[in-house]
């Protein structure tokens, strides 16, 4: 039996809106970007804690110490369907991490799919006090944001602990938000297993598992072990409902150095790109929907691509996995079929030529 795992953030509601109510929602939005570029703080180095604690008495005994340091997120998107615009309202979780106490600014991991797309972004803590968030960057792949708050006083930031020691067996505790209206929920269970590599969405990581209950509106909260210490970012669980205790989190290592890119750089250190982006067709190919930055004579647009370095390419699943074993200014070998869009009987299509063309281009580190 195949097993679905899903990201869990939790869509609360769609409104329909008017233009003025988009407009004054994106200009807000723009408003909070700029806040965050004023303040300098991509280029900053923050503090943040990884000093090695104590193991705690009792579950309470790490709920005291590190609840406070998770938060609820809400966001606001506007779509557009059907010649109508709509505010989607979702929730998700997020935890405290940095301080850059120059700027009086709070930072705050979550999870790429709580914030992706979002016009708006509010942030509200254990005390119930509730912020406007600026989103610093983010990264797809492993499913890993930044956002900022403004705060002058003295808030508490999660010590962020070291998953590669962990021991299967471990006592673990996940703080969130779940259902979107129940923040500063607390579950407890254990390490099932280290290592998972997992298909999430269009994504392959290697993530924590565990049996700790995890519900929509997690994602992007924390888990901790019995030191209180922050050893992952929650993430992802199966949708089989003939499934229980089977949960994901994002290691704290790999989470913590993802969070480091994003804030200095913008970016994840080593991602690639062949100048492409590309989309998924009805007939199961993977094709270039548009040729960005890519070197003159290679990708066409509607290319078919087959292979890259001798890997199939059969979804995207397939081709994320194949562009991540690449590394910037490497030379990738890529086999495409030409392709076209034409008109028959069922409307415009895609038609691709019947003999490969092979050739090879340099992977770019991504850039902001």
């Amino acid at each position: 039996m195949e097993t679905e795992i899903n990201s869990i953030m939790m869509n609360t509601r769609i409104r329909r809106i008017s233009l003025s109510v988009v407009l004054a929602t994106l200009v807000a939005a723009m408003c909070v970007a700029c806040g965050e570029t004023d303040n300098g703080a991509r280029k900053r180095i923050v503090s943040y804690t990884t000093v090695e604690t104590a193991v705690q008495s009792t579950t309470a005994d790490v709920v005291r110490r590190v609840a406070d340091t998770v938060v609820e997120i809400q966001t606001n998107t506007v779509i557009t369907q059907w010649g109508m615009q709509y505010v989607v309202s979702g929730a998700g979780s997020g935890v405290i991490v940095a301080h850059d106490a120059a700027f009086e600014t709070y930072y705050i991991v979550t999870n790429n799919h709580v914030i992706d797309g979002a016009s708006e972004i509010k942030v509200t803590l254990h005390s119930g006090d509730v912020y406007t968030a600026a989103l610093v960057a983010a990264d797809e792949r492993d499913d890993i944001a930044v956002v900022t708050i403004k705060e002058a006083s003295t808030l508490n930031v999660a010590i962020w602990g070291d998953s590669d020691s962990l021991q299967i067996g471990e006592d673990l505790i996940a703080i969130g938000n779940p259902l979107g209206s129940l923040g500063g929920t607390v579950t407890k269970g254990i390490l099932s297993a280290t290592k998972r590599s997992i298909p999430v969405g269009d994504y392959t990581m290697e993530l924590l598992q565990t049996d700790t209950a995890i519900n929509p509106g997690n994602s992007g909260g924390g888990l901790f072990n019995m030191r209180g210490n922050l050893i992952g970012i929650v993430n992802a669980k199966t949708s089989d409902e003939e499934v229980e205790g089977i949960c994901f989190a994002i290691p704290a290592n790999k989470a913590k150095a993802i969070f480091d890119d994003l804030v200095q750089d913008g970016v994840v250190s080593g991602r690639v790109t062949l100048g492409i982006n590309v989309a998924y067709g009805s007939n199961g190919t993977v094709y270039v929907n548009k040729v960005i930055a890519a070197e003159s004579g290679t990708f066409e647009q509607y290319d078919k691509i087959a292979e890259i370095n001798g890997i199939a390419i059969k979804s995207l699943l397939n081709y994320n996995d194949a562009i991540a074993t690449v590394k910037p200014d490497e030379l990738v070998t890529v086999k495409v079929y030409r392709g076209e869009l034409v008109q028959n009987r069922f409307g415009t299509v895609l038609s691709f030529a019947t003999e490969p063309t092979e050739f090879t281009v340099t992977a770019k580190q991504l850039t902001k």
